[in-house]
């Protein structure tokens, strides 16, 4: 019997379109990121400082998950980036700057189409260490109004060099009054998606500290990639503005790039590895080769299955269905998407002493690169049938996917190391 496949969306969209952005859409400010409200809000601050002193207790206990061995691995991933001094949400820090000192090839411009100079940057990504890597035409929609500065506590715009007032500058720069000027020509973006831990032994063991030093250590894999991809683009002639958490929205740029779609926990889930990953980009005028998102049948499926609500201890992730309103100052109003309450997801951080990742850990999407698993991904790509998706959640959980029964010391010391 032959199955005739239905397609219910365009293959290759944007992401604008995938999530129906309003005309009354305004780019967001970074003040507003949880990650910056950190620093400038006191009462938030002082919940925040709440989980260091959480998570010291659980390793004074003993607690499984947060022995020794877990600290250390998470202080020794973070010292790389101190080392660095790589910031995750801070835009051009040293390890990001968005100029540096390094000498063009003294040949010029390498002559390459867009697909040859894509072909070029993925493969000098992968040398560096990224594990996936995707090309987009840049949204500036996606781009904050207004970065954060974590040393003054304020914000400052971002503008481009087409807007008046900013058409001298061709090279992206800081003016004395902290706005930032990008180059009006840096229209593409280079995506890269660090792994956290091998297979999913990165979230096997959520919501502990080791968990969370695995995921450190995603961001000490991605700060010298970033940087030595970025001075690699300068190295051809180009401007490139590297960018970890900063500058501008990392998940809609990423599914711009087709590395995957957003799940209803609010992350990114990449079709082969879920959300066991770590964004990064780079802002560049070199010109790419960017084939557009990919509808992968992701939002139907995260419709469907609500596998990581229950465990969410405070309830930050909705049962509801996706919406335009923000919950708060957190969320971005005007696109179409599953809004994470912030403040409550921070609170169960704190209760469990660590970042968490219990989401990524129950999602139906986190499984090892098994070639077994194709076979789900390609009818959840192509059928987009509720009784379908329901039936593989079902079947998820029948198997033991996403089940708290791991042991830390497994980690170490158990069958296969």
């Amino acid at each position: 019997m032959n199955i005739k496949l239905q397609r219910h969306a365009k293959p290759r969209v944007t992401a604008a379109e995938m999530y129906q952005v309003q005309e009354s859409y305004v780019r967001f400010n970074q003040k507003d990121h949880m990650g910056s409200q950190m620093v400038w809000d006191a009462q938030v601050k002082a919940e925040r400082d709440k989980l260091k002193v959480k998570k010291r207790q659980l390793t004074e206990k003993g607690r499984p998950g947060f022995e020794a061995t877990a600290w250390s691995l998470d202080a020794a991933a973070d010292s790389l980036l101190s080392l660095m001094d790589f910031s995750k949400n801070e835009a051009d820090a040293p390890a990001t700057a968005w100029q540096s000192k390094v000498e063009p090839a003294p040949t010029g411009r390498p002559k390459t189409s867009p697909k040859e100079a894509s072909q070029i940057v993925r493969k000098a990504a992968h040398l560096f260490g990224a594990d996936q890597v995707g090309f987009a035409e840049l949204d500036r929609r996606w781009v904050y109004s207004h970065y954060f500065d974590s040393e003054t506590k304020k914000d400052y715009p971002i503008k481009f060099s087409d807007e008046p007032g900013y058409e001298q500058y061709d090279h992206p720069i800081c003016l004395e009054d902290g706005t930032r000027v990008i180059p009006k020509e840096m229209n593409n973006v280079v995506v890269l998606l660090h792994e956290w831990g091998k297979d999913v032994e990165g979230t096997d063991y959520a919501p502990t500290l080791l968990t969370e030093g695995l995921s450190t250590l995603a961001y000490a894999r991605m700060a010298p990639t970033l940087w030595m991809l970025a001075e690699f683009i300068r190295g051809l002639g180009y401007n490139a503005i590297p960018a970890a958490n900063d500058t501008a929205l990392s998940i809609p740029l990423a599914v711009d790039a087709g590395l995957g779609q957003l799940g209803r926990h609010g992350l990114l889930i990449n079709p082969k590895v879920g959300s066991r990953c770590r964004i990064s980009k780079i802002f560049t005028d070199l010109p790419l080769e960017a084939l557009g998102a990919v509808d992968s049948g992701i939002t139907e499926f995260c419709n469907a299955c609500l596998k990581c609500v229950p465990k969410c201890g405070t309830g930050a992730i909705t049962t509801g269905n996706r919406s335009f309103e923000a919950l708060d100052e957190s969320n971005a109003s005007g696109v179409l998407t599953w809004k994470v309450d912030a403040k409550k997801c921070m609170t169960f951080q704190i209760r469990v002493g660590s970042t968490c990742s219990t989401c990524v850990r129950r999602c139906a999407w986190t499984k090892p690169p098994r070639r077994r698993y194709a076979i789900p991904r390609f009818f959840i790509r192509n059928f987009r049938w509720r009784w379908l998706n329901k039936s593989w959640v079902w079947l998820d959980d029948r198997l033991g996917h996403g089940k708290f029964d791991k042991q830390a010391d497994d980690f170490w010391v158990g069958r296969g190391h």
